[in-house]
C-alpha cells in the first residue's frame, strides 16, 4: 500500500505536498499496524498502576535476598526503584484515599478505615481512576483499590472485586450499585478465612497454605480478569489498576509458596539489645509482640513471604502480558505498597499504624514509557506524589487542588534530588496525631504526649539510637521541630489538635 502511494504522489503538484506527507504518514501507520497484528499505539500513554497491600521493602530488589520476588525485582530491572518513598499515612483506608485524591489525610478528613471517602470528599470528587475517565481514558480495576466496599463508589468503566464478589461488567452497571453485597461478601469472606484449619506454631497472625492453585484464589482471579482488561483494550488510551490482597492478613497462599522459604532460615532483626527501651510507648504499633518464640516470630516472617511471593507470581502474570502485547513503549507502570508492614523489628512491632521507618516507608517502582532502566533513585518521594506524577507522565492538565509533587523528574534523572523533606501522620486516639518529618539527614517524629524521637536517617536507617535527648543534638532536635511545624503550616494543617472527623461509618 505504502508503494503504491509513494507512486501516486509522484504526480502531486507542488502546492499539495502536504496532503502528500499526510497519506504518507496513513500508509506507513497502517503498515505498521499490520506488522505488529495491533492497532497502533494512543498518543497518549496508558497507565498501569499495581498496588500491593501491607508490603514493605523486603523484597528482593530492595536487598533482601532471601526474599522470592523475581517479578518485582525484573519490573525493578526495567525501570526505577524508589529507596526513599514514604506513605502519608499507615493504614488502608487513610493512605489510599490520600494517594487517589492527591491530597494529604488531614486535608481529606479521612483517618481511619471507617470514614468514606466519597461522603468526605463528595460525589462530584474525581479520584485518581475517574480523573483518567474524564480525561477519555478506558478506566478498569480489579481487586483492591480503594479500601473494603468504597471501591464500589469510585466510577469505572468496568470493575471487578473477586474477593468481594463484584463484577461491574458482568453486573452491567456502575460498582456502586453493589456497595451492600461488596461488603456482605467481604465479611463472609473474613469470616471463612478465619476458621480455616492451620497447622504450625500458634502466632497473632491468621494464615493458611492452600490447595489451590493460582487462579483458585482471589488475587489469582484478579490477575487473570486484568489480562482480560489488558488485551482487549488496545489502540486506545486505558487507565489499569490491579489491586492485589495479598500479603495483608490472613497470610493466605498456595502451599508452593510456603515451601519456597524455610522457617529456620527466615532472617529476625539483628538489633542492639535493649534499644526499644529509649522509644515512647505512644510510638509503638499497635500489634506490639514483645514476648513470642523464635519459632514464632520466624514463622510469622515464613507466612508473610509466603503470601508476598504469591503476589509476586500475580505481578509476574501482568509483565508477560505487556511483553506479549508490546506495551512497554506506551505504558507508564507504577508498582507501590499502600504503606509498610513490620516484621519484629523494635523488640516486637508487628504489623502498621507505626511511622517509623519499616511502617511509613514502602516500595515504589516505575517503568514503561518514558522511563529509563536507570537503578535507583535515592531522591525522597511521598505517595502523595504518584498523582501528579501519573498526569504529567501522560501530558494530560493538572488539575486543581492536588497537594503532591510530581517525581517525574526523577524517571527521567534518578540521580537528581527528590524532595527535601516527607512528611507522615498516624492518629492515637480519635483526636490526636503522632507526626514524622523524613529528611535525607535524620527523622524527627512528635507525640501529643510530648515524647520525642530524632534519629540519624544515614547511620542510623534502622532507627535503633533515639537521638532526643542526646544534649549534643538539641540544636538539630529543635531545627527539626521547626521544619515539622513548618511543613505543616505550608500544607494548612498547622493545628495543634484534630478535631474529631464527621462522616465516619462502621464498615
Amino acid at each position: 500500500m505504502r508503494l503504491a502511494a509513494i507512486h501516486l504522489l509522484k504526480f502531486v503538484p507542488t502546492p499539495l505536498i502536504l496532503l502528500r506527507r499526510v497519506l504518507l504518514c496513513v500508509a506507513a501507520g497502517c503498515l505498521a499496524a499490520g506488522a505488529t497484528g495491533f492497532a497502533a499505539q494512543p498518543a497518549k500513554p496508558n497507565v498501569l498502576i499495581i498496588i500491593s497491600d501491607d508490603l514493605n521493602c523486603r523484597l528482593g530488589c530492595y536487598g533482601a535476598a532471601e526474599a522470592k520476588t523475581p517479578n518485582i525485582d525484573r519490573l525493578a530491572a526495567r525501570g526505577v526503584r524508589f529507596d526513599r518513598a514514604y506513605c502519608n499515612y499507615p493504614v488502608c483506608n487513610v493512605s489510599r484515599t490520600s494517594f487517589l485524591s492527591g491530597r494529604y489525610p488531614e486535608v481529606t478528613g479521612v483517618l481511619n478505615n471507617n470514614t468514606d471517602p466519597r461522603i468526605r470528599l463528595g460525589r462530584d470528587f474525581q479520584f485518581l481512576p475517574e480523573y483518567f475517565r474524564s480525561q477519555g481514558y478506558f478506566a478498569a480495576g480489579c481487586g483492591k483499590i480503594a479500601h473494603g466496599s468504597y471501591n464500589a463508589t469510585l466510577k469505572w468503566d468496568y470493575y471487578s472485586e473477586p474477593q468481594q464478589g463484584i463484577d461491574a461488567e458482568a453486573g452491567g452497571g456502575r460498582a456502586e450499585k453493589q456497595g451492600k453485597n461488596a461488603r456482605k461478601a467481604g465479611k463472609a469472606g473474613k469470616g471463612k478465612a478465619a476458621a480455616a484449619t492451620r497447622t504450625g506454631p500458634d502466632v497473632p497472625f491468621g494464615w493458611q497454605a492452600t490447595k489451590n492453585d493460582d487462579a483458585g484464589e482471589p488475587d489469582g482471579q484478579t490477575a487473570r480478569r486484568l489480562l482480560k482488561y489488558l488485551s482487549e483494550h488496545q489502540g486506545k488510551p486505558f487507565f489499569i489498576a490491579a489491586g492485589f490482597h495479598k500479603p495483608h492478613v490472613p497470610h493466605t497462599a498456595p502451599e508452593k509458596y510456603f515451601a519456597l522459604h524455610e522457617p529456620a532460615k527466615m532472617p529476625t532483626p539483628p538489633e542492639p539489645p535493649g534499644h526499644e527501651k529509649d522509644i515512647p510507648a505512644i510510638a509503638r504499633a499497635p500489634k506490639y509482640e514483645p514476648n513470642l518464640s523464635l519459632e514464632q516470630r520466624r514463622a510469622i516472617i515464613q507466612h508473610y513471604y509466603a503470601a508476598t511471593s504469591f503476589m509476586d507470581a500475580q505481578v509476574g502474570l501482568l509483565l508477560d502480558e505487556m511483553d506479549r502485547l508490546k506495551l512497554w513503549d506506551s505504558t507508564v507502570v507504577i508498582f507501590m505498597s499502600d504503606h509498610g508492614w513490620h516484621l519484629g523489628e523494635h523488640g516486637g512491632f508487628y504489623a502498621k499504624m507505626s511511622i517509623m521507618d519499616e511502617s511509613a516507608r514502602a516500595p515504589l517502582i516505575a517503568a514503561g514509557a518514558g522511563i529509563k532502566p536507570a537503578g535507583v533513585a535515592k531522591g525522597m518521594i511521598e505517595y502523595v506524589d504518584v498523582f501528579p506524577t501519573l498526569v504529567e507522565m501522560t501530558g494530560l492538565p493538572k488539575p486543581a487542588g492536588l497537594q503532591g509533587v510530581s517525581f517525574a523528574p526523577l524517571l527521567r534523572e534518578p540521580g537528581k534530588p527528590g524532595r527535601d523533606a516527607v512528611y507522615s501522620i498516624v492518629m492515637r486516639g480519635a483526636t490526636q496525631a503522632g507526626r514524622a518529618l523524613h529528611t535525607p539527614e535524620f527523622t524527627y517524629l512528635e507525640w501529643p504526649d510530648g515524647t520525642q524521637q530524632l534519629y540519624n536517617a544515614i547511620a542510623d536507617p534502622h532507627e535503633y539510637v533515639n537521638l532526643a535527648k542526646d544534649p549534643p543534638h538539641a540544636g538539630k532536635l529543635a531545627e527539626m521541630k521547626r521544619a515539622l511545624e513548618q511543613r505543616r503550616t505550608e500544607l494548612g494543617i498547622a493545628d495543634a489538635e484534630l478535631p474529631e472527623r464527621k462522616g465516619r461509618r462502621k464498615q
